[in-house]
C-alpha cells in the first residue's frame, strides 16, 4: 500500500465512529475548560490541551491524558468531558494531547511524542506550578499503549518520573494478527469480524509489519527487567473486547514482577466503553478516581 492508499485508507477510518459527539451546550458548562497550547517539547510543537484545575495552588498532581483512535485517529470531545471532570476532581493540572498520527507520522512518532512530553512536563513542572513527582499517564486504547512505550523509552533514557498509569482496553501486543484474536464461535459474528478489520487496517497505517516485534509497539515484549520498573498501574479490560486476554496476561505479567497491579474487568462492556460513557462506564470511572486519590 503506497502512501497515497494509506491516506485514503485513513480518511475513510477517521468518518467512521460509533459513539457520536458531545452537545455544544456539555462542552460549554464544563466544570473546567481547556486552553490550546503549542508545547515545545520535542522535533515538533506538541498539541495540548490545557486543563487548570488547580484554583492557583501549587504542588498539585499533573494528569497526561492519551487518547484511544488507533494511533490514526485525534482526540475526540469526549476526553475534553473526562479530562475536565478530572481537573475539578482533584484541583489538578490535566494536559490533554493531541499527539501526532499515523500514516502522515507514523510509528514511531507518536512515541517519541510522548515520552517528549513527559520529559518536558517533568523539566517544567515549576514554570506550571505542578508537583513533578505527582505526574500521571492516562492511557485509553492506542493511548495506553503508547504510555507504555514511553515509560519503555525512559527505562533506556531516563528522563522523568511517573508516579502511577491507567490503561485502559490496551493494544499490548501489536505481533498477534487482529483476526487471530477472534473465538471461533465470534468468526460468525458480522460485528466481531468488522471489528477485527478495523484494528487490521489500524496496524497496517500506523507501523511496517516488521517493527511490531519493538518494545516500542508492542509494550508485552519488554523484558522483564523494564516492565517490573513500571509505577503503579491500574488496567481496565472490557468483557466484549478482542484485547480482553492480552489486557489481562499484560497486568498478570506486572504483577508477577512486583509492579503494584490494580486490574478489573468490566463484564459488560465494549472497547472504548470508559471515554465514551456507555455500559459500565460509571463504575470504571469510578475507579479511575480511587485508584488516583490513592496515590496522590
Amino acid at each position: 500500500m503506497n502512501q497515497e492508499d494509506k491516506l485514503a485508507l485513513a480518511e475513510r477510518c477517521r468518518k467512521a465512529g460509533a459513539f457520536g459527539s458531545i452537545a455544544p451546550e456539555i462542552l460549554e458548562n464544563l466544570p473546567v475548560q481547556s486552553v490550546n497550547q503549542l508545547i515545545p517539547a520535542g522535533e515538533r510543537p506538541s498539541d495540548v490541551n490545557i486543563l487548570d484545575g488547580t484554583k492557583g495552588k501549587q504542588g498539585q498532581p499533573l494528569f497526561i491524558n492519551l487518547h484511544g483512535g488507533g494511533f490514526i485517529k485525534a482526540r475526540a470531545d469526549r476526553d475534553t468531558v473526562y479530562c475536565s471532570e478530572l481537573a475539578d476532581k482533584f484541583q489538578a493540572m490535566v494536559w490533554d494531547v493531541d499527539y501526532v498520527l499515523a500514516p502522515e507520522y507514523p510509528y514511531p512518532a507518536a512515541v517519541n511524542e510522548t515520552y517528549d512530553i513527559a520529559k518536558y512536563a517533568y523539566k517544567h513542572a515549576a514554570e506550571y506550578g505542578y508537583d513533578p513527582e505527582k505526574i500521571f499517564l492516562l492511557g485509553h486504547s492506542a493511548g495506553s499503549n503508547l504510555a507504555c512505550a514511553a515509560l519503555i523509552r525512559n527505562y533506556r533514557e531516563p528522563a522523568f518520573h511517573i508516579k502511577g498509569m491507567v490503561l485502559d482496553y490496551i493494544p499490548v501486543d501489536q505481533r498477534i494478527n487482529p483476526f487471530s484474536k477472534l473465538s471461533p464461535a465470534e468468526y460468525s459474528d458480522p460485528k466481531r469480524v468488522s471489528r477485527a478489520l478495523m484494528e487490521y487496517n489500524y496496524l497496517e497505517l500506523y507501523m511496517e509489519p516488521e517493527q511490531c516485534i519493538e518494545d516500542l509497539a508492542s509494550p508485552a515484549a519488554a523484558s522483564d527487567e523494564i516492565l517490573a520498573s513500571f509505577p503503579d498501574t491500574l488496567v481496565v479490560t472490557a468483557g466484549y473486547d478482542t484485547l480482553l486476554k492480552e489486557g489481562e496476561d499484560f497486568a498478570c505479567r506486572l504483577a508477577k514482577l512486583g509492579v503494584p497491579v490494580t486490574w478489573k474487568r468490566f463484564t459488560n462492556s465494549r472497547h472504548g466503553f470508559t471515554i465514551n460513557r456507555v455500559d459500565e462506564w460509571e463504575e470504571a470511572l469510578s475507579l479511575h478516581y480511587r485508584f488516583l486519590k490513592g496515590l496522590i
